[in-house]
């Protein structure tokens, strides 16, 4: 569920629910005129395409794009390969067609595999998991304030009012590669993910996004929930929230969704040529 807010004309946040294979995204776009929308569109369409593609060959996972990391799983390989391979055509995107130059975007993503998750995530959109009545963040914030936060020079109530706060140090389409915050873990039944936008973590802290998720049973009401707290505070910033809930996701299996939210229709213009010349 996305919202563009109360001060944005434009909705630069993208999504993607593909429940047929267990792969969830969120994505922050950031550029000139369209340009983050374009990124943002672009990160979650070649990500879905080419780790669909790679698992439905079981390509293996020294052919995918990158080296494998051999601490991962296959499937956590082609999530890897995946965003890499889109992070290259954004960058390739920026650096040939002058109306995307600067252009870039976050991305975290949530897989759900036979027996274990993964996730992954480069910048500042965030993964929470809910288990046992606790919170914890399965991403790592790619900014400045999470660094000095890291290094003890900064509270994490200090860093959601910085004025640093928006401050990058990584994401997709900024550089030719990108190294990527990734993930493993075992699942429990009544696992809650959360993946977020930065609308909604710079105005709810971690406590407060917690309290929503104990009060909602139901995944698009919990979206809902935390867009309303967003809209509720100002809404400064585009806002999107995608939930899983594990307990729910089996009932789903094999039918696929696509993302919703508003298209550029000529977002993808040169884009297979690029990809052709990436050898994808």
């Amino acid at each position: 569920m996305t919202d563009v807010g109360l001060q944005r004309e434009g909705n630069e946040d993208s999504f993607s629910v593909q429940d047929a294979f267990g792969l969830y995204m969120v994505a922050d776009g950031m550029g000139g005129h369209l340009a983050g929308e374009v990124a943002s569109r672009v990160a979650v369409e070649m990500i879905t395409k080419s780790f669909r593609k790679w698992t439905e060959n079981q390509t293996p996972t020294d052919e995918i794009f990158g080296f494998p990391d051999h601490s991962l799983s296959r499937e956590g390989n082609y999530l890897l390969g995946s965003i890499r391979l889109a992070n290259r055509v954004i960058y390739e995107m920026a650096s040939e067609y002058e109306q995307y130059n600067g252009m870039g975007t976050t991305i975290v993503s949530l897989l759900v595999a036979s027996g274990f998750i993964v996730a992954a995530n480069v910048g500042d959109s965030r993964m929470y998991l809910v288990r046992d009545d606790r919170i914890e963040r399965m991403s790592k914030d790619h900014t400045i304030v999470a660094e000095h936060v890291e290094m003890g020079v900064m509270t994490e109530e200090e860093a959601m009012r910085s004025p640093l706060r928006h401050i990058l140090t990584r994401n997709l389409g900024s550089s030719e590669n990108v190294d990527a915050e990734v993930f493993e873990i075992e699942p429990a039944s009544e696992d809650r993910f959360i993946l977020c936008s930065d609308g909604l973590t710079d105005l709810a802290t971690d406590e407060e996004i917690l309290k929503a998720s104990l009060r909602e049973r139901d995944p698009q009401g919990l979206c809902k929930r935390l867009i309303d707290l967003a809209l509720e505070r100002g809404a400064h910033d585009n806002t999107t929230v995608v939930t899983v809930f594990l307990d729910q996701v089996e009932k789903h299996r094999g039918t696929p969704f696509g993302r919703v939210g508003s298209l550029v229709a000529d977002a993808l213009t040169g884009v297979n040529r690029i990809k052709k010349k990436l050898g994808f």
